[in-house]
């Protein structure tokens, strides 16, 4: 020992004392560390799936203000006159709504719900794969094509809905008509316990179904 050194008190370190390094886990070990990743994932499984559903009731509620604001648009560019239903076409026979608000929306993907797993096609027209529908009563009056009000004949825009979000495979499902099929169209239950629906007014918000219908009878120009 040099001098000045002094030896700590206790036995003295060697490898040999402790065999061999331990380069793995023990079956126990890798148990236990199993089952703590099956604990937090069942733990916090339901936050991500709410997380989740937040994020596309997100996404949809953008996608039916945009809506809302590409009606604003269209009607004001035809003399306040609310986008039809369909307008016959010398090639397609038929023009769906969701075509001619292209123009202003520059973007199909807006018409998709991110939780509708079958989005709606016209057959025999040119229509956009949508998951949403438009008010009849508006753009449709009386079963007719081109036949839409104008903003003026709404006595309440603020209260009356336009479009709602479309429930079912119904290939030729391109709005709802209330006073014909009441609810069954509308895709009442997507987020949760409601959907959402955009206004004559331009502006959306999630609705349960029975709140259109009362107090007041919201689909009613």
């Amino acid at each position: 020992m040099k001098r000045g050194m002094v030896r700590a008190p206790g036995p003295s370190f060697r490898l040999g004392d402790w065999g061999a390094p331990r380069l793995a886990f023990t079956l126990i070990e890798m148990l236990v560390v199993l089952a703590i990743i099956l604990v937090l994932s069942t733990m916090l499984f339901p936050v991500f799936e709410a997380a989740m559903g937040t994020a596309e009731g997100a996404s949809c509620l953008s996608n039916m203000r945009n809506l809302g604001l590409a009606a604003r648009m269209y009607a004001d560019d035809c003399d306040g006159r609310i986008v039809p239903a369909m307008l016959p076409d010398p090639v397609h026979a038929r023009v769906c709504w969701d075509v001619m608000l292209q123009a202003y929306l520059n973007n199909r993907g807006i018409l998709i719900c991110p939780t509708d797993e079958c989005p709606r096609q016209l057959p025999g027209a040119l229509c956009a794969p949508h998951s949403y529908g438009i008010n009849l009563e508006l753009a449709e009056v009386g079963g007719y094509m081109a036949s839409s009000l104008s903003m003026d004949e709404i006595a309440d825009p603020v209260m009356t809905v336009v479009f709602c979000e479309l429930a079912g495979e119904r290939a030729c499902t391109h709005g709802v008509n209330y006073d014909a099929t009441g609810l069954t169209r509308v895709a009442t239950s997507r987020h949760g316990l409601g959907s959402y629906y955009t206004f004559a007014d331009g502006h959306a918000k999630w609705l349960r179904p029975e709140a259109t219908e009362q107090p007041e009878l919201l689909w009613d120009p």
